[in-house]
C-alpha cells in the first residue's frame, strides 16, 4: 500500500478472456465493434494506463482469440481449467503477472467484455486508494459489486488460491467492510446472447448519430 511521501504502488492488470461464450454461439472476446474486438477493446483501455504489465488469460477458443493479440504489448498466458470456472483464470492471471513482476503491490483485474469500460474508469479504481488504506477498490452497478475491482499484494494468496466458479466475488464479499467503492453504471451492461449483442450495437449507433 502507498505511504506519505512513498512511490506510487506497483500495478499490473489482467484481463479475464477464457470464457466459452456458450450463450453467444461465438467468442464473446472476438465480437467487433468500432473496428476492434472486445478483447482489443479492453487490452487498448488497458495499455492506456501507466499499469504494467498487462497479462490477458485464454482459455476456450485460445487458437481463435490469441491471434488478435498479436503485436500488442501484452502478456498471455493459457489457463488449462478454463472450463471448471473463473476463480481459475484470476489464480493463472496474477501468478503470471507475479512471475514477471514479483514485486507488483497491487492488481487491477477486469474482464474482456465490459464494451463500456474505459480507462478513466481504471485510473479512478487506483486513484481512490491513493492513501493506501484500503485492501481493495470495487465498482459497483446494478445493485452490487464487482470487477474491474482493484486487489493490494495483501489480497494475492486469496487470489492465488481461487479455484473452479469461485471468482473474485467471493474475495470482494468477505472484504466489502474495508473496501472503497466506485460507481460505474456501464458495468451493469451483460452481453451474453447475439440478440442483447445487437441491441448494443443498435443503441451504440444511435448514440454516435446523435453527437
Amino acid at each position: 500500500m502507498k505511504k506519505d511521501n512513498a512511490p506510487y504502488p506497483i500495478t499490473g492488470i489482467v484481463i479475464l478472456a477464457a470464457g466459452a461464450s456458450t450463450r453467444m454461439g461465438q467468442p464473446k472476446q472476438l465480437l467487433r465493434i468500432e473496428g476492434e474486438s472486445l478483447l482489443q477493446r479492453a487490452v487498448r483501455i488497458a495499455l492506456s494506463t501507466p499499469y504494467r504489465p498487462v497479462v490477458v488469460v485464454l482459455g476456450a477458443n485460445q487458437e481463435q482469440i490469441e491471434p488478435s493479440l498479436q503485436g500488442l504489448d501484452v502478456l498471455r498466458v493459457y489457463n488449462p481449467d478454463w472450463a471448471t470456472g473463473m476463480g481459475g483464470s484470476i489464480a493463472t492471471g496474477l501468478a503470471h503477472l507475479l512471475h514477471h513482476m514479483p514485486e507488483m503491490q497491487q492488481v487491477l483485474i477486469l474482464v474482456g467484455d465490459q464494451p463500456l469500460l474505459d480507462s478513466e474508469h481504471l485510473l479512478a479504481l487506483v486513484n481512490a486508494n491513493d492513501n493506501g488504506t484500503c485492501p481493495m477498490v470495487v465498482s459497483r452497478y446494478a445493485n452490487t459489486t464487482g470487477v474491474p475491482a482493484l486487489f493490494d499484494q495483501s489480497l494475492f494468496a486469496e487470489l492465488l488460491a481461487l479455484h473452479g466458479t469461485q471468482g473474485a466475488k467471493s474475495v470482494i464479499q468477505k472484504h466489502l467492510d474495508q473496501a472503497a467503492i466506485v460507481d460505474f453504471a456501464a458495468g451493469a451492461l451483460d452481453i451474453d446472447t447475439p440478440e442483447e449483442w445487437a441491441t448494443f450495437l443498435a443503441k451504440n449507433q444511435a448514440k454516435k448519430e446523435d453527437r
